[in-house]
């Protein structure tokens, strides 16, 4: 959990354009004031709107969660003396308003300047109006354009707020990897807040010991919001970067 001494500025940070963006697999979302961009993911269909309907409902889902979230995360980590006896596993849940029509009208974009087809995915770049802060961060990047963010370095400091990473292997589709980085950055920042351990065992043998940790994480979260993410171009890897700040 990340707490800032100084956070943002009044320097304007210039956002690269989607083509930009989706040709990097950088994904710049950081809020301004009063507005908090989302990138909405449909999978492509054989008409456009259709398109714009999947990922507006996308995008939705995460106005959602901006509004609030509770969690509850449960992890298990078993270790023993070889290197395959590590086991570890968990257990996620995340709960926040599935009625998301209520927020598809406030949605905003430009057809001409927020819309690409990218790996038989459509990605939206959407507006949504509400009471934000402006968050002035450059993401530092290595020789091949992958931002040190993605190994929890140089990491944003912004007032109130916690931070993390999220990271998700591939999954089906495009669009399911990004869903499965961004809940694991909420689940993240719930551990980071709340984590207990419930119950800790070690043992040893004459071949060495092992160790079994179970672990129990609930919380609330509010203003959740997605600033950043990557597209690893060679694996298809999503690391998401993400703030919030812990509900009551």
């Amino acid at each position: 959990m990340f707490f800032s001494c100084a956070s943002l500025s009044n320097s304007s940070f210039f956002v690269p354009s989607i083509n930009k963006q989706a040709a990097s697999g950088h994904w710049i979302t950081r809020p301004s004031e009063n507005t908090i961009i989302i990138i909405g993911i449909s999978s492509q269909h054989v008409k456009k709107d259709d398109d714009i309907s999947e990922a507006k409902e996308d995008a939705a889902r995460k106005v959602s969660m901006y509004h609030g979230i509770r969690g509850y995360i449960e992890s298990f980590h078993n270790s023993g003396v070889n290197f395959f006896d590590y086991i570890s596993d968990s257990k996620i849940e995340l709960d926040y308003d599935t009625d998301f029509e209520k927020y598809i009208d406030q949605l905003s974009f430009d057809p001409k300047v927020d819309v690409i087809n990218i790996d038989k995915s459509v990605f939206v770049r959407f507006k949504y109006s509400t009471a934000s802060i402006h968050v002035d961060f450059t993401a530092s990047l290595n020789e091949n354009g992958r931002p040190n963010w993605t190994y929890s370095r140089d990491l944003p400091e912004i007032d109130e707020y916690m931070i993390s990473v999220g990271f998700a292997r591939n999954q089906v589709r495009l669009k399911d990897t990004i869903k499965k980085s961004t809940e694991a950055a909420a689940a993240r920042l719930i551990e980071d807040m709340s984590a207990q351990i419930m119950s800790y065992d070690k043992s040893a043998t004459g071949k060495g010991a092992s160790s079994m940790i179970q672990t129990r994480s609930q919380g609330k979260l509010f203003n959740f919001q997605i600033i950043e993410f990557w597209i690893d171009p060679e694996t298809g890897y999503v690391y998401t970067l993400a703030i919030a700040k812990q509900g009551n």
